[in-house]
């Protein structure tokens, strides 16, 4: 190897250096994330995207494992990550604020992303079986992940309706509409987990909880949806009458009613897409 070869190359000091630079980074951010919540309300949002700099940094310096909510630093991010009261309920949000709703809702779709495609990709394609062990591995993280953004994208959906009302539809169609059709296809991606649940044994209470969260905001999310997304939702879900009586067959009854609905109007016009 050649001279210059050698100096370009990272030394094992070095890389050790780098990655305690970015620990160092990450409990700075997790510090910030201490003080936030006492900061004005204005900074409330703040907080969120603090938080999502946090978990981008946890990353870049453990890349070979994912933060856990186990962990003091992973739970702490992911606790702000996923605090719906704080940022949802508490926060009044107007057509003018679109913008920021959907950075929240990307900000842990993107985190959810990470989780489920934790080393999934191989020779440039997602192998399922690891989608599947990843989601199985990290249920307690995608368990305070997964009801934030589906409580997000219902507090998306009539704020970009009043925005829809204020443009006109047919103004409405030529905006760049990404982050609603990027929600579209996120409650696609977690009514596939709620079906996972329903199927699989091997997930326990926590993540199973999605469930209740869905069929609570199905009349919403149904708003959001193309008809054929609703059509795909029924189709991923079993029928009512072959789950349990109770809770569960409930729930499932709840959203199938809900995607049953055939009227298309707002959201429903825009089509699902990237």
């Amino acid at each position: 190897m050649s001279a210059s070869a050698r100096a370009a190359t990272p030394s094992p000091s070095d890389r050790v250096r780098a990655a305690c630079w970015l620990h160092a980074r990450a409990l700075a951010w997790l510090a910030a994330l201490l003080l936030l919540p006492f900061a004005s309300a204005a900074q409330s949002l703040d907080a969120h995207a603090e938080a999502g700099r946090a978990f981008d940094t946890l990353r870049a310096s453990t890349p070979d494992r994912m933060p856990r909510i186990a962990e003091p630093e992973g739970a702490a991010v992911l606790r702000v990550l996923g605090d719906a009261p704080r940022f949802l309920d508490a926060v009044r949000y107007g057509p003018d604020d679109l913008a920021a709703l959907s950075d929240l809702c990307d900000r842990d779709r993107t985190a959810i992303t990470d989780y489920t495609g934790f080393r999934a990709l191989q020779q440039g394609q997602f192998v399922p079986s690891v989608v599947v062990a990843n989601m199985l591995e990290f249920q307690e993280e995608l368990a305070v992940l997964q009801p934030f953004l589906a409580r997000c994208i219902a507090r998306q959906v009539p704020v970009a309706e009043g925005l829809l009302r204020q443009l006109g539809e047919r103004q409405a169609a030529q905006l760049r509409l990404g982050g609603l059709r990027r929600s579209q296809a996120a409650l696609l991606q977690l009514y596939a987990g709620v079906a996972t649940c329903l199927s699989d044994s091997r997930f326990g209470a926590a993540y199973c909880g999605l469930l209740d969260v869905m069929a609570e905001l199905a009349p919403v999310h149904a708003r959001a949806l193309p008809l054929t997304s609703r059509a795909m939702v029924t189709r991923m879900l079993p029928p009512a009458e072959q789950v349990s009586a109770g809770a569960r067959r409930q729930a499932v009854q709840r959203i199938a009613e809900a995607m049953a609905i055939d009227r298309c109007t707002s959201l429903c016009l825009l089509g699902a897409g990237p």
